[in-house]
């Protein structure tokens, strides 16, 4: 029988590991923290793994596609379907995060969870759960059985992308008005306002990014999501890339693999992925601060630190594939630097 996402037990992280890895650094010929963030980096990671040897080497990244009813309200840069016209160029190798993959030895699987349009490659997996999620201004964005769907088929397709050898995965997305649903789970899960929380998103007018935080501010009072119940609010205000992406989160802190996130979509799903696994945020690596408005307050509230800065909002998983040149970074330090053994020297306390 299929296991289910809603019954697992987190792999433990080990203090006892990111002690030893912080002996490990402190051991090398450098000054003492001398490498910052990227030493919080090693140690977050050796805590994971429960191990400082490290092992990060065969990495994936999984991108989820979907579409959004809410962009027929004119939420987005154009409320054309070109989701599966920007999924069909990750899945067939040309878009940026491919570009950015082939750099960092990463490899780039595209899972069809929702589009709404018909596509030509074979290179897109079809876990298709309906043809978008519907307009969430009239109607709950997807049933509560599609929630459950779409978390569970993140969770199968991680765990069989750990089967294959996988050592980290990577998330991903594509979904035209994501950034509306995102906006929506944030503003609901920490009770901040629309405006504390949305940010434009695509590259749209002042005039078009005032509608979109009405447009917000509407469906979060038709809807009435409850930050009680995350299962409802997926239903009520999501999409089903973000659920997979929930789910694929839960198989990476099952199973002790690090999880590295992405951008703002990625963090609506860290937050409702909390509240069904409060400890699922010390398996999850944050690569980059998004350059939306909330996504500092949902950083600080899931306590993770981002690896960087870039005001990057490309989606499809790029900033966290750009990360992974810290996280080989940190390896080959560990792996290719001397101790102060090795130079018959020590630190005065």
């Amino acid at each position: 029988m299929q296991k289910s996402f809603d019954n697992v037990k987190l792999h433990s992280i080990s203090k006892e590991a990111q002690t030893k890895m912080q002996d490990k650094l402190d051991n090398l010929s450098k000054p003492i923290k001398g490498l910052g963030q990227l030493e919080y980096l090693a140690d977050k990671l050796a805590g994971i793994e429960g191990t400082t040897d490290l092992k990060i080497a065969k990495r994936t990244c999984l991108v989820y596609v979907a579409d959004h009813g809410i962009v027929t309200e004119a939420v987005s840069a154009t409320s054309e379907p070109i989701s599966n016209v920007l999924s069909e160029n990750v899945a067939e190798g040309h878009a940026c995060v491919n570009a950015l993959a082939m750099r960092n030895n990463c490899d780039v699987k595209v899972i069809d969870v929702g589009l709404a349009g018909d596509y030509k490659t074979t290179k897109m997996a079809n876990e298709k759960i309906q043809r978008g999620t519907k307009n969430m201004l009239t109607s709950d964005a997807m049933t509560r059985e599609d929630a459950v769907k779409s978390i569970q088929i993140g969770y199968d397709t991680a765990k069989q992308a750990i089967a294959d050898g996988n050592e980290m995965l990577l998330l991903g997305e594509v979904g035209l008005g994501n950034t509306s649903a995102s906006s929506a789970i944030v503003a609901t899960m920490l009770s901040l306002t629309v405006d504390e929380v949305v940010d434009k998103g695509s590259d749209i007018s002042v005039k078009q990014f005032e509608h979109k935080k009405q447009v917000i501010k509407d469906i979060l009072a038709a809807r009435k999501p409850d930050q009680s119940d995350a299962l409802g609010v997926l239903s009520k205000v999501g999409g089903f890339e973000i659920g997979a992406t929930i789910g694929t989160m839960i198989a990476g802190a099952e199973t002790g693999v690090p999880v590295v996130m992405d951008g703002f979509i990625s963090d609506a799903a860290a937050v409702l992925a909390k509240a069904i696994y409060p400890e699922i945020a010390d398996h999850l690596i944050a690569s980059h601060l998004s350059g939306e408005k909330g996504a500092q307050r949902v950083l600080d509230y899931l306590g993770l630190k981002p690896l960087l800065q870039l005001g990057m909002a490309v989606g499809e998983g790029s900033g966290a594939v750009v990360a992974l040149a810290l996280i080989d970074d940190i390896q080959s330090v560990l792996v290719n630097m001397n101790t102060l053994q090795d130079l018959n020297f020590e630190y005065e306390n």
